[in-house]
Parts: C-alpha cells; structure tokens; sequence
C-alpha cells in the first residue's frame, strides 16, 4: 500500500504518516440522477498488538470525465466519519445527469490526518432510469363485435434491488395493434392505444378494446412505465387476441308448460339471457296451440354456428282438460215418445259425436248440442248410446259417456214364444194382440229353483204352454194369456215329491190337498195345498168349512206375489220376470166341500197360481159340484183334443195323476183329479199327486 503524504493546497497525501488500507466490498447501484454506493472501511493498522495507525474517516470524491487523481481532484460527495456506516445500506449520491459517466474514489484517512490513495477505491457509474418490472396474468379475450376484452396485473408498484428503490410504476400503456407487436408505446400504426395510470385497474374487471375488426389477430403489447419514464419493452409484456362476436351456445326453449285458462299467457324461457339477445316474434297468447317467438343475437353476440339472425322458437299452450254432462243417461222410447232428445254440455267447442250399439233398436243423430235418440221400427230392445266430444280448439277430448235406452214396443209378430221377455208377453197380452202372435199351446221355457213343500228343485226347465187366449174374459179378466205348468217336449209334465201317490196323515206338507186331515171341507178355497205349496196371498174366505182359519193353513198376510212370495212355495221357485207380469184370476169353485153340491157354495176367490178345475180340464162335470161350471169354461188347449195324460218331471216315460181345484160333492174328504190315462178320477186329500198349476198375464 502507497505511503502519501497530505498536502492540503495540492493534490497529495498528508503528512507523511502511515496509512491504512483501501475500503473493500464496494457495491454500486444506478438509477435516475442517481448512484448508490455501500463499502466496507478499513480496520486500524495494528502491529504486535499496537496500533500504528487509526481509521479516522473515508471521504468520497465524484468526477466527471476520469478518475480523481487525490482527495482534491473531483468533488467530495461525502466525508464519513462513523466507521463502516455504509457497509450495510447504501450512500446515495443524487442530482446527477443521467447518461454521463461519473468516477469515485474513496480516500480512508487515518486520525493522524494520513489519506490512502488506492486504485482499488475507485469506481464508475452512469445514472439512467430503472424499468419496472414485467405485466403478468394477460389475456386478450374476444368481447363482442370488433371487441376484445384486456385484462391484466401490472408489475410491482417498485423496483428494489438490495433494499433500494431504483423505480416506481407510474402507467401502463396498452397498445394494440395488427400486423406485430408494437416497440414502443408510441407507435404510429397502432390501432389502440390506452395509458392507465391506475394499478392493477383491469386485473379483475377487463379493459374493452372496440373499433377492432372480427377475425384479425391483433398483437397486443403491454410497456409499463416507472415515474422516471423508463419504459419497459420486454417481450414477455406481448399477447395476441382475435375479437369477435361470442357464441351463444344455447337457443331458448319454453321452459315449463302453458294450459288454456282463457287469459293472455306468456312462456318462461330456459337459455334466455336479455343482455345477449332481443325477444320478438309472437310472445303471448289465449288460445291453446303453438306460437312462434324470435330471438335475435344482440351486437356483440352469435348462434354456435356464426349466424346472427333470429331464431324461432315454437312455444306452446296445451289445451285444458276437457268435460263432458249430459241432461239425461238414460231415456224410454215407446208409443208416446218415439224420440228423445238429450242435451249435451261441454267445455270448449269439439264435434259432438253419438253412435247407438243397435241401430235396430234406436238411431242418434246431432244437431248443435242436442242429441237426438230415433226409436226404429217400434222394435223393443235396449241399446246404448255413446255421446263423445272431439278435441276443441283449446280442450282435450273428455271421455265419452253413456245413455242407456229401453225401447218398450212389442215385439215384430211372428216372434217365437220363446224369443219373447215376459215383460213383452205381457205387453202383448195387454194390447189384446196375443192370439195374432201364437197359437194356444205355444211353449216357453222357464227355470224353476228353490223348495216346493218338501220338494227341492234345482234350476229345473220345464216349459209352460199357451192354455187360451182371454179365456172365459167375462169373469177372469180381459187381455190375458193363461198359461200351465209345464212340458218338456210334447209331453204334459207334472212336478212330484217324495210323497207322490201316498196318503199321509202327519202335517208335512207334501202335494197333498190337506196336510192335516182328510176331509175337503172349505173346498179349494180353504185347503192347505192353495197356501202351503202354491202360495197363495189370497185371504182365505170365513163361513165355509168349520176349521178353515188363517192361522192353520199357510197364509201369509205380509207376502206378495211378485216381490215377496211365500218362502218354500212354487211361487217364491218361478223365475222373478215371471212373477212381475202375472195377473191375478178371478176362479170359482166349490169353497165348501163336505158333501155339498148346492150353487150357493160356489163362490170366487183371487189366485195368482191355481189348479184347473174340472170343467176346465174336461170339458163336462164327472165329479165337481155341478155349479162350478156355470162360471167355468174348458180351456182351448183340452178342448181342441190335446193329451191329459201327465208324466213325472223327474221320471220319464212315468205317468203321474194330478190335482184339480175342485171338491168332490158327494163326500167330505176328496178333491178331483185326471188320471193317469187322463180321465177324470178323484182322490182322498191326504194322498200326495202332481201339480201343474195354471197362471195368467
């Protein structure tokens, strides 16, 4: 190390004496009018424990041009007098030209006033303004039509290098251009061009660029700027982007559904966003059916595919449920009501419709809401009519309903016994037009079920058989068919019980004339078989037979023939259609019995089933009182010479004797019957025959 001496006027040393040694660690910065600068001083020069020489203090002297050559050539820009004070911060010399190259030199000097003069404490610096650093985060996004959309974060407020601020952000300056990047913030062909003095103003929300053109790539250059005005053009600070309109992705569709009330309705829209796209075309409407709405892309904005022109849309409002009610469901057709009419009420204005299921029986025709029910031919039957309503304008179709139709009109002459209802026999018989649609003998089949006396049939069919048309009508009624029971084929069939052909005496009530004696007083008119079997509700006659009383045969005051018969009688066994058309008969017989054979014993009684009579069956008196028959006729069936001979019901191929009506008048215990070979005969009244009873509609 040079030994110097101090030379205060010159550009030496001191005074001689011993010097130390040159600073180290020398550390420079440079920014804007300004160099920084950090050192370490020199330690003391100790020798064998002592110390020869003490660090007094550093001057620092600044020139431009060249180096300084001692302590007085140049300027002194600090005289440090605190040992190491700027080892770890920087001395900052300030106010200098940027751009001009300035020399320092460090001059440690001991206390002794001695100056080192080293060409290890010189240094140079050139103040020029420090950049910030770089933009980060960029994007450059298409915004809309001739749009892009800027975002970014720009560098950090400062520049500090080892704790020194060398710069501080002041604007960013956004430059757009086609073609490449611009170079420098103020290029002349830039298409866009924004100074943001803001910090971090479009890191989160964006900077819009308009103007651009749709489908150009634009380089986009970001130069941020420090407060000392150096420009950062890094590369790094670069990002392209090419504007356009954005894609709506999804075309709007009626969200949810719209049903008829009668009131203007307007759709919901899935995918409808009103700051994208502009609603048009038909958006409201009353009556049910599909609309056509559009929906326009705003400026900035595309279908998927590019377009920009409208889309329709279908919307729709579904059609109410519909409804259906009729004034009547069901009509009767008949001589005074050929036709009728059903008025039909409905939601909305759909076709009414009606189909009959027998156009035989009835027609439909409409008219407005009126049905209009045509009976055909006066032909009885039934039929149903289907009343529908199509679809409207804005209703469903409701479900049909139903109108049920009973044409009551006798059936075409000619139509079988057989094929007939009773109800239309019956109405036949009533119109007196019964001989103009059978013959007497005619046949038709019924079910007979249940327990007769002691006897128990089971869905047994027989047939019962046309006996005459208005038979003897001056005293039984006009306008009646009277019928027998029964036949199976051609044959007269009787019905039996176990007790057939046996004479019995203890109160079981077998297909005996009397169950409780054996005596025929009372006649007809007071017997047990009349109630018990038959089941009369006829009220048994007083005065005629000692013991006849309602309390000892089978009367039964509350029954009625059609609706509530004798339980355990034939009557309660016919079928129920049967018993709802049967007349009673006005019938004569001896009501006395007992040996008598006077006509004031002959009396009229009411009965719904009864036996034949005597005179009846064969046409002349062989046993019967002989006043009977002045109120009796034959019927036409035994009359024309049809068989008497009667056949089991439940044995074929065997004969059976049967009962008739009438007492014997010349004793007190017999009742009149037809042989078997179908001659007249009588039999005690405890003995057990066939029935085949005779009834009238």
């Amino acid at each position: 190390m040079p030994i110097l001496g101090n030379f205060p006027s010159g550009g030496g040393g001191g005074t001689g004496g011993l010097t130390l040694a040159a600073v180290t660690d020398i550390q420079t910065l440079a920014a804007a009018g300004k160099v920084y600068v950090k050192w370490t001083d020199p330690d003391d020069l100790v020798v064998a424990g002592s110390t020869l020489a003490a660090w007094g203090g550093t001057l620092l002297v600044r020139k431009a041009g060249s180096a300084p050559v001692s302590r007085r050539d140049g300027t002194v820009v600090l005289d440090s007098k605190t040992r190491n004070a700027y080892q770890n911060k920087y001395f900052c010399d300030s106010g200098l030209t940027d751009g001009v190259t300035y020399y320092y030199k460090f001059f440690p000097y001991t206390t002794q006033g001695s100056y080192t003069d080293s060409a290890d404490d010189e240094f140079n610096k050139t103040p020029t303004p420090v950049a910030v650093g770089n933009v980060s985060s960029m994007s450059a996004i298409a915004a809309g039509n001739g749009k892009l959309a800027l975002k970014w974060t720009d560098p950090s407020a400062t520049m500090v290098n080892d704790g020194v601020t060398l710069a501080t952000w002041a604007k960013t300056t956004v430059v757009v251009k086609a073609g490449g990047y611009a170079t420098d913030p103020d290029d002349v062909d830039a298409a866009y061009r924004l100074v943001v003095t803001t910090r971090n103003q479009y890191a989160s929300s964006p900077l819009i660029v308009t103007g651009l053109q749709n489908g150009v790539t634009y380089y986009v250059s970001f130069f941020p700027t420090s407060t000392d005005g150096a420009v950062n053009t890094s590369t790094a600070n670069r990002v392209t982007g090419v504007p356009n309109r954005l894609a709506i992705s999804t075309v709007p569709s009626q969200r949810g559904s719209l049903t008829y009330t009668g009131n203007t309705q307007s759709p919901s829209w899935s995918n409808y966003d009103s700051s994208k796209m502009t609603l048009g075309g038909v958006t409201s409407g009353i009556n049910a059916g599909s609309y056509n709405a559009a929906f326009t892309p705003k400026d900035d904005y595309c279908w998927s595919d590019g377009s920009t022109s409208a889309k329709t849309v279908r919307w729709a409002i579904s059609k109410a449920a519909g409804s259906l009610s009729l004034s009547a469901t069901s009509v009767v057709l008949n001589s005074s009501a050929k036709s009728k009419t059903v008025t039909v009420t409905r939601a909305g204005d759909g076709a009414i419709s009606a189909q009959t299921s027998d156009a035989s029986v009835a027609t439909v025709s409409v008219s407005g809401n009126v049905v209009t029910i045509q009976s055909v031919n006066d032909k009885t039957g039934t039929a149903k009519i289907t009343i529908s309503v199509a679809a409207g304008t804005n209703h469903t179709a409701p479900g049909s309903k139903t109108v049920a139709v009973s044409a009551e009109f006798l059936p075409a002459v000619g139509t079988a016994l057989n094929d007939c209802s009773w109800e239309d026999i019956s109405k036949i018989a009533a119109a007196g037009l019964a001989s103009t649609y059978w013959s007497v003998g005619a046949t038709k089949t019924i079910t007979i079920n249940g327990t007769v006396g002691t006897l128990s049939l089971s869905n047994l069919s027989v047939d019962v058989f046309i006996l005459g048309f208005d038979h003897n009508s001056s005293v039984e009624g006009s306008n009646r068919i009277h019928f027998q029971i029964g036949k199976i084929s051609s044959r007269l069939i009787g019905l039996i019980d176990s007790g057939y052909n046996s004479y019995y005496t203890n109160g079981t009530k077998y297909f005996n004339m009397n169950h409780w004696g054996n005596y025929n007083y009372g006649g007809w008119a007071g017997c047990d078989l009349r109630y018990d079997v038959l089941g009369s509700t006829d009220v048994p006659p007083s005065g005629y037979g000692s013991t006849v009383t309602t309390s000892r045969v089978g009367y039964n005051a509350s029954a009625t023939c059609a609706t509530n018969p004798v339980a355990n009688t034939l009557m309660a066994a016919l079928p129920a259609d049967l018993r709802a058309v049967m007349k009673g008969v006005t019938k004569y017989a001896d009501a006395v019995g007992n040996s008598s054979n006077v006509a004031a014993n002959v009396k009229a009684f009411t009965d719904y089933l009864f036996l034949l009579a005597e005179f009846e069956v064969q046409g002349t008196r062989y046993y019967a009182n002989q006043y009977e028959q002045n109120y009796q006729k034959q019927y036409a069936y035994y009359s024309s010479g049809n068989s008497r001979v009667m056949y089991r019901h439940n044995a074929t191929g065997s004969t059976a004797w049967w009962w008739l009506r009438s007492a014997y008048y010349n004793n007190s215990y017999t009742f009149c019957g037809v042989y078997t070979d179908g001659s007249a005969n009588n039999n005690s009244a405890r003995y057990a025959a066939a029935l085949a009873p005779g009834f009238a509609v």
